[in-house]
């Protein structure tokens, strides 16, 4: 019975050590497979035998084959997975979007300029036609540049449309892996009463790279298998189950991807805002926080630069004594109807100066309207009620709405998203450049005191003055001092014979004062300013700047827009609207980078805490191989042992 009991016990030992060493095997055999988790053989004494002597052992038994494995740092791996891909997929967008903005080849600033250089090279020789081609092929340029600039930026958000596409068909391949892995493990499992090691790291590995596209979070149930949720909560994997995503274009948008599941009845759910984290979450960030942004602000500066300049071009007169047209085309806000009809809203631009790269949502609720900063969700105020009569203004544009509207109504405002891509120039040739102004002034050669008077500047070059005939001002003026400190004002269309327009106008010779507007309320769209000590019947006239070739007064004043703080309510001139688009980009991929860099510190920290539970360490393993082999050949010898005590009672009892 001893010799039974000890071969027993041998034979214990040796199938045990054998399987132990079957799996220091394994772990050599995987130690570069990815996600592998380090195996050991659990080994337990096997229930005593009682005895009147007391319990006598009955050898060793294997309970389990348990895998090196910490849930928790499990999911931190995932969460830093997935935070370090959604960083470096930001920055590389970012970095590409930066490089090019602040190219000197590709980028707006040398254009602006050259453009604003040529324009004083106009103004210091108004008469020269070489000055003039130069600067009609600067306007050019620099619309093209626009253009070509815009058209890129629309590439980077074609490769952001595929960089979805592709994150969605990887996550809805890893879906179905993981849902047949469940399946798989629950029947396994269920079997044979033990961890299925292989299957759970194959399941793990394949959640880890989808945490890679987007942030993953598992739930584990009680037969097995795990629930995969993505995002702030989208169930993608319910045991079996896998749901898919797919790609849709965004309400309104046809240029924009978003991502949607497929819910009762086939209906598609947009859950684009529910998906964050993971290479997905970083381009759906840079899109919306950089990309839309970067694609606005350039739309705006050249918005301002066409709305200004055309403005003050128009306030000019060109070679041939003609009033200036406008230099550039400018775009129009953008309408996109999420629910509704797009033709029910009307958006032009109320003020340039007080326009925003924003984006907005504009909404009808319970019988009104409320605008929207899309970005940030903060609520603009808006006057007025809508009408044609009173159009709502908020933040440079004019909204009016020219349909009755029903609740739920939804339309994007995208003020300045085309304004890079739709500005050409119209002029068609440089003898239209308006560098002189329209209207001049003049002292008559008999006056005697010291009056003077200024050139002229314009201001309303839509005022009938200019309008009415094409070439002439209507009326010419003539201003006639009755006194030293007074004076009329006369329409002077008929030099020989004046009519009297305004009689008895004040003026302090200490301090001198503008033409017009009058005390009687005559604004003829131009100011001049008188000065000096005029003697009674001292006359001065203002007239059409006809045959003003060699005048540079508009060219001076279209030079100064590159410096004048038109932008940004006042805050910033139009070539500080394209740098501030530079160094806002330029902030935002550094900070992207830097959050890159210490993201993935965290990674590798994670990684090596990852590999210290669950790594395979070959000197270990090696270390264990000698071990375990000992034992077994001390098994095997405790067997032999048992065998030689049996031969020798058999060969007792045949004696």
């Amino acid at each position: 019975m001893a010799s039974g009991d000890l071969f027993s016990i041998g034979t214990s030992g040796l199938l045990a050590f054998q399987r132990s060493l079957n799996t220091i095997s394994h772990n050599i055999a995987n130690v570069n497979t990815e996600g592998y988790s380090r195996q050991s053989v659990q080994l337990a004494t096997k229930p005593p035998q009682a005895n009147g002597y007391g319990f006598s052992g009955n050898g060793v038994e294997t309970t389990t084959i348990r895998r090196s494995y910490d849930a928790f740092v499990e999911s931190s791996l995932r969460s830093s997975t997935s935070a370090t891909a959604e960083f470096e997929a930001f920055h590389a967008l970012a970095s590409q979007l930066d490089n090019v903005l602040a190219s000197s080849d590709v980028g707006i600033s040398a254009s602006l300029q050259r453009f604003f250089d040529s324009v004083q090279d106009v103004a210091d020789t108004p008469s020269s036609s070489s000055a003039r081609q130069v600067m009609f092929s600067e306007g050019q340029q620099l619309a093209s540049q626009f253009n070509e600039l815009a058209s890129w930026i629309e590439s980077v958000r074609g490769q952001v449309n595929n960089e979805l596409q592709s994150g969605v068909d990887q996550i809805n391949q890893y879906s179905q892996a993981i849902a047949d892995l469940n399946q798989s493990i629950v029947i396994e499992q269920g079997r044979a009463g033990q961890p299925a090691n292989d299957l759970l790291d194959q399941r793990d590995t394949l959640i880890k790279k989808m945490s890679e596209l987007v942030s993953v979070t598992t739930l584990q149930q009680d037969d097995g298998s795990v629930n995969v949720l993505v995002g702030t909560g989208q169930v993608l994997v319910r045991g079996n189950t896998a749901t898919s995503l797919t790609v849709i274009q965004e309400a309104g948008d046809p240029k924009q991807l978003g991502i949607a599941v497929q819910g009762n009845a086939g209906v598609l759910v947009p859950v684009t805002n529910q998906v964050s984290g993971g290479r997905i979450g970083g381009v759906i960030n840079f899109r919306d926080q950089m990309l839309d942004q970067a694609s606005n602000s350039l739309g705006l500066t050249a918005i301002g630069i066409g709305n200004f300049v055309n403005e003050q071009h128009r306030r000019g007169m060109d070679l041939d004594g003609v009033l200036g047209l406008d230099y550039f085309s400018v775009a129009q806000p953008q309408v996109l109807a999420v629910a509704g009809d797009a033709s029910n809203v009307s958006v032009t631009f109320d003020d340039v100066s007080q326009l925003s790269n924003a984006d907005y949502k504009l909404q009808f609720d319970a019988g009104s309207w409320t605008l929207s900063n899309k970005l940030t969700g903060q609520s603009i105020t808006m006057t007025g009620t809508g009408t044609a009569a009173d159009p709502f203004i908020a933040e440079g544009v004019s909204i009016e709405i020219t349909a009755a509207p029903a609740n739920g109504d939804t339309y994007l405002l995208r003020p300045t998203r085309t304004g890079a891509m739709d500005i050409q120039m119209v002029l068609a040739n440089s003898r239209q450049i308006a560098a002189a102004a329209p209207v001049r002034s003049a002292a008559a050669s008999a006056n005697t005191g010291t009056g003077v008077i200024t050139a002229g500047t314009v201001t309303d070059i839509d005022n009938a003055v200019f309008q009415s005939t094409a070439g002439q001002l209507t009326p010419p003026v003539l201003v006639r001092f009755t006194t030293g400190t007074s004076y009329d004002i006369y329409d002077n269309t008929n030099p020989a014979s004046p009519a009297l327009l305004e009689a008895g106008i004040a003026y302090d010779p200490a301090t001198g004062g503008e033409l017009f507007p009058t005390p009687g309320g005559l604004d003829h769209g131009y100011r001049m300013h008188l000065s000096g000590a005029p003697a009674v019947g001292d006359e001065f006239s203002t007239e059409y700047n006809t045959g003003g070739i060699g005048d540079n007064r508009n060219a001076l004043l279209l030079a100064g827009l590159a410096t004048d703080k038109l932008m940004y309510g006042g805050s910033a001139s139009i070539t500080d609207s394209y740098n501030k688009l530079v160094a806002d980009v330029g902030t935002s991929t550094r900070q992207a980078e830097i959050n890159s860099l210490a993201q993935q510190r965290i990674l590798d920290q994670t990684m090596a805490t990852r590999e210290s539970i669950s790594g395979v360490n070959l000197d270990e393993e090696a270390a264990n191989l000698v071990r375990y082999q000992q034992a077994y050949q001390a098994a095997a010898q405790v067997i032999a042992t048992a065998e030689t005590l049996f031969d020798t009672l058999l060969n007792a009892v045949r004696r």
